[in-house]
């Protein structure tokens, strides 16, 4: 394995309390917290609802003791940024520094050895161009994995809870994927069938996407959504635990992204209940890759846990329909029509949800 270098460690927050002190006490319990700079970029209030919790992370930060760490900074925001730029603007105070980093969101709550278990991968896949990031979650799900392994290799999911990226490779794929080249790709899919591999990994997220107009926040960006669509189409991988290093706590409605889940079935990713799932609780990890062998089996296993909605699976089917029968200009032709219609009649869902860039002129 090559040298060692710790990543730094980045997280924005703003007024979940409870959710960002128990994520940095258990980041204080890792091992090598001694060697890792935490950065937190502590966004401003937007509204009262914000105050109280701002607040008591002002204090928390103010009064606790955070020396385990190599060090640890805080960067209070005078002016509400809002989730994305505050994020933006804390890479931008920090990498300058760094060849790597490890961004987490602020309702995680880490294993004892998630820093270890980051930087060595970091260590072991930095010259493997097929790699492209290091995910810190892991979905419960029965892994197919040579014996003793604890390290499999996905093409799926970049899960933003608690992912680690070298800034060089960002620097190769990141601007590719903010280029409109998933976009792109898409728009070839009829000739180089990759549309007809993303529907037969039932990938709706990404035909709805692109095909429903959402592609300025979801695929133009990068995000969690981007990176995992990214590597599936470009065969690349994302380093995953066997068992999960983090706990995602996010899912009480507290959050921007993450809905509220009621019913806790635990049959799929819409029903399961995060905040009790179990993670790996060993002090110390060595990591012992996976090969491929299972690479099929471990993407069913996958695909048949991630859910999406039904009514946004049926509309992904349709338009991919009108698509393939369309092409793209005659399909974004009707869909401005589709779209100037529903405006007329204050329908609300597809005028702000699925096919408003489609009345821009765009093509």
């Amino acid at each position: 394995m090559k040298e060692i270098k710790y990543a730094p460690v980045i997280i924005p927050t703003l007024c979940r309390h409870e959710h960002f002190k128990n994520g940095i006490e258990s980041l204080k319990k890792n091992g090598w917290a001694k060697y890792t700079d935490v950065y937190i970029a502590l966004d401003y209030p937007a509204k009262e609802a914000h105050w109280d919790g701002y607040k008591k992370i002002c204090e928390y930060l103010e009064n606790g003791d955070f020396s385990v760490f190599k060090s640890f900074t805080v960067f209070k925001r005078e002016k509400n940024c809002g989730a994305v730029d505050n994020t933006k603007r804390l890479y931008d105070d920090v990498m300058d520094s760094y060849d790597r980093y490890i961004y987490a969101e602020d309702d995680l709550v880490f294993s004892p050895n998630f820093l270890e278990y980051t930087d060595k991968c970091l260590a072991m896949y930095e010259d493997d161009d097929d790699v492209i990031a290091v995910n810190g979650y892991s979905y419960p799900l029965d892994w197919k994995t040579d014996k003793d392994a604890n390290v499999i290799f996905q093409s799926s999911v970049c899960a933003t809870w608690g992912v680690a990226y070298w800034k060089n490779k960002n620097a190769r794929n990141f601007p590719l994927i903010s280029s409109g080249y998933l976009v792109k790709e898409f728009e070839g899919a009829y000739k180089n069938e990759k549309l007809g591999k993303m529907i037969r990994h039932r990938r709706y997220d990404y035909i709805g996407a692109v095909l429903g107009g959402r592609e300025e926040s979801l695929i133009d960006q990068i995000t969690d959504f981007s990176v995992g669509i990214y590597a599936e189409l470009e065969n690349k991988y994302i380093v995953t635990p066997h068992i999960s290093k983090v706990r995602n706590m996010g899912f009480d409605g507290s959050g921007l992204y993450c809905d509220k889940i009621e019913n806790t079935d635990d049959k799929n990713s819409l029903d399961f209940d995060y905040a009790n799932q179990s993670i790996d609780e060993l002090q110390g990890f060595e990591p012992v890759p996976d090969s491929f062998m299972y690479r099929d089996e471990n993407k069913k296993l996958l695909d048949d846990f991630l859910r999406i909605e039904f009514k946004y699976v049926a509309a992904a089917k349709i338009l991919a329909a009108l698509y393939r029968i369309l092409g793209m200009k005659r399909y974004v032709a009707t869909m401005k029509t589709v779209c100037s219609f529903f405006a007329r009649l204050n329908i609300k869902y597809f005028d702000n949800v699925t096919f408003k860039y489609l009345a821009k002129e765009k093509r």
